[in-house]
């Protein structure tokens, strides 16, 4: 099976989707699939490696700083999905609404949240 070029774009920024939804839960545990997503975007980018280095460690980032664990999980969400943009941009793809929500919710069919009961 050969896969194109845009295939790989996608599924690797869905690899990392995942890892942004996994961070509201708790920091994402580092893995060769995030590892190789990594790898794969910063082939197709114009060769910067910030962008990627900077998704790696704050995917690493715990927020253990933060008063509360409900403002770490927001914090190593968001954080992340920050991060998230710049491996979009130096790939050439624009974080658009859209494209994130597309992400989003590819990263919720692998990780679906739980319902907390009141």
């Amino acid at each position: 099976m050969r896969i194109d070029r845009e295939g790989l774009i996608e599924l690797s920024l869905k690899t990392l989707a995942e890892q942004v939804e996994l961070a509201s839960a708790a920091p994402p545990r580092p893995s060769h699939g995030v590892r190789l997503a990594l790898k794969v975007l910063h082939m197709f980018s114009a060769g910067e490696q910030a962008p990627f280095v900077d998704f790696w460690r704050q995917m690493r980032n715990d927020e253990s700083v933060m008063k509360t664990e409900t403002i770490a999980s927001y914090c190593r969400s968001t954080h992340l999905q920050a991060q998230l943009r710049g491996v979009m941009r130096a790939v050439g793809i624009e974080p658009t609404v859209a494209v994130e929500q597309s992400l989003a919710h590819a990263a919720l069919k692998i990780y679906p949240r739980t319902k907390v009961k009141p």
